[in-house]
């Protein structure tokens, strides 16, 4: 017998796997997908893991070309045939013909489509003179795919299950409300320590095999490798959350106000969000010395072990810097949650953010000008307008003036500008619009004071050069004002070196803190 009558839970089966497929739609545009599909993907993923070894997350423009470079060939005997298939390098593979007239193609080529798909991040970094390159989120999540393959290693392990039993029952014991039910646990707790101290002092040593206790120690340490790979997308995931704030304070709508109010209250929304949250929870467990040092004194007792001896030599390295490991990149996050969290603080309170809400209000006037013209006006239609190209006058090289570096030329007029005093309301408005750091200031004058019992401005710049430049200088001349004693018709040079590289001097009052500074 048939029914016409349709069948709901078939219904909803198909609806729940048609909205499976479209995400899988999406994430098949995502890189990670897209370089584990690509033709070329095994040459590209063993060239990045040979580019990028333990140690070696972020590279030089020039270091990392010279590093391609030396695999090139994997990548020109991978070349793809020319029917327009998606490639490694970002590029269709229609391009083969043209590759193999000029003998394919670079390392720099295949860097900067690289970057171009998602592969590699570029960043510029201050503290270098050249652009510097790292593996992006989705190469580290394609590498550790990879290999999950090549070891076998199945994940439904006793030591995985005893890893999971024992979070769930260490949560459940930590979030019980009642009472007598936490008094009978902690009782069972004691019961059972009791029982294995009468074991022990009998002589009975119970010990796990050696094999289950390899296992455990290697899926221990397969989740420390997954905490450092999960570095990348926290610096991503902050950048968007700053992103997304800015896209907010520039919105003629929703809580542009409120959001104002907290950045200039001083508030920390990139910590206060859900993946800042999460970050200074693990920055601060990472960073507690007393648990560091005892979790170093366990790991050590543990690579005394016997049963340890059958790790790799890599495992057994990995093991031994397992929190040593995940400083840097940790603190590589904390730098870039400081910087975004600074910037945007900047960026309300000298107020920039309102000329960029104009220039975003006249480019949305602009573009719904175009889109209510856009069916009336034919493409080809003539615009009353002229734009005049843009020209260079050539002349021959011969005209120039070639310069003599031994000549050393008239010397430049020094601009000489009279010396005035700076009352506290400007100094207070330069530190409010600058951000200088008062807490470092307020640190190294007690220290320099601390030692010698007195100190001047010029004294704490020469033990404490200014991090910050003039700021530096201008913060010290607001503490002074407030924390110490001006002598009277007196002056002193004080010397810094700005961040241009360059020293600069300045005459200023003399000032003489003679007790701590209060930290505020």
């Amino acid at each position: 017998m048939t029914t016409t009558e349709p069948n709901r839970w078939t219904d909803r089966r198909s609806d729940a796997v048609s909205a499976r497929k479209e995400a899988y739609e999406q994430l098949r545009r995502a890189s990670t997908w897209r370089l584990l599909a690509a033709t070329k993907a095994p040459a590209v993923l063993a060239i990045l893991q040979a580019t990028f070894p333990a140690g070696d997350r972020r590279l030089p423009r020039s270091e990392l070309i010279a590093r391609v470079g030396a695999h090139l060939s994997l990548l020109h005997d991978d070349e793809g045939p020319a029917d327009g298939t998606s490639t490694a390098d970002g590029a269709a593979s229609a391009d083969g013909a043209e590759d193999e007239a000029r003998g394919g193609r670079s390392a720099a080529e295949y860097v900067d489509g690289w970057v171009r798909e998602g592969y590699l991040t570029r960043r510029d970094d201050p503290q270098r003179t050249e652009t510097t390159f790292e593996p992006s989120p989705a190469t580290i999540d394609a590498i550790q795919f990879i290999a999950s393959l090549e070891e076998h290693r199945p994940t439904t392990t006793q030591s995985r299950l005893q890893l999971v039993i024992q979070q769930f029952d260490r949560l459940a014991q930590e979030t019980e409300t009642d009472r007598d039910v936490r008094l009978a646990d902690l009782q069972r707790r004691r019961e059972r320590i009791e029982q294995e101290i009468r074991e022990l002092a009998e002589g009975e040593l119970m010990l796990p095999s050696a094999e289950a206790s390899v296992d455990r120690l290697r899926d221990i340490l397969q989740i420390a490798q997954e905490l450092s790979g999960d570095f990348l997308q926290y610096r991503e995931d902050l950048r968007a959350v700053d992103l997304h704030l800015r896209e907010q304070i520039l919105s003629p709508e929703g809580s542009r106000g409120e959001i104002l109010e907290q950045l200039l209250a001083g508030d920390d929304l990139l910590g206060q969000s859900t993946v800042g949250r999460t970050f200074t929870a693990f920055f601060r467990m990472l960073n507690d010395p007393a648990q560091t040092r005892a979790t170093q004194e366990l790991v050590d007792r543990l690579l005394e072990r016997d049963f340890s001896r059958s790790l790799s030599r890599d495992e057994r390295e990995r093991l031994a810097n397992v929190f040593s490991d995940l400083y840097e990149p940790a603190q590589e996050v904390l730098d870039v949650k400081t910087e975004l969290y600074r910037s945007l603080a900047r960026f309300v309170r000298s107020q920039d953010f309102r000329q960029h809400r104009v220039l975003l209000e006249a480019l949305q006037e602009a573009q719904g000008v175009a889109l209510a013209q856009k069916d009336e006006v034919p493409t080809r239609t003539p615009f009353p307008l002229e734009l005049d190209l843009s020209r260079v006058q050539l002349s021959s090289v011969a005209q120039h003036r070639l310069k003599d570096p031994t000549d050393p030329g008239a010397p430049a007029e020094a601009e000489v500008h009279d010396a005035t005093s700076l009352s506290v309301e400007v100094l207070q408005d330069l530190v409010r619009t600058n951000d200088i750091d008062l807490v470092g200031l307020t640190s190294h004058v007690n220290d320099v004071r601390g030692r010698s019992g007195q100190a001047s401005i010029g004294d704490i710049l020469r033990e404490k050069p200014a991090e910050q430049g003039l700021a530096s200088v201008i913060g010290l001349m607001f503490l002074a004002t407030s924390h110490a004693q001006e002598r009277e018709g007196s002056t002193e040079i004080v010397t810094w070196r700005e961040l241009d590289g360059n020293d600069y001097s300045a005459r200023v009052p003399s000032f003489y803190f003679l007790d701590d500074v209060p930290v505020e």
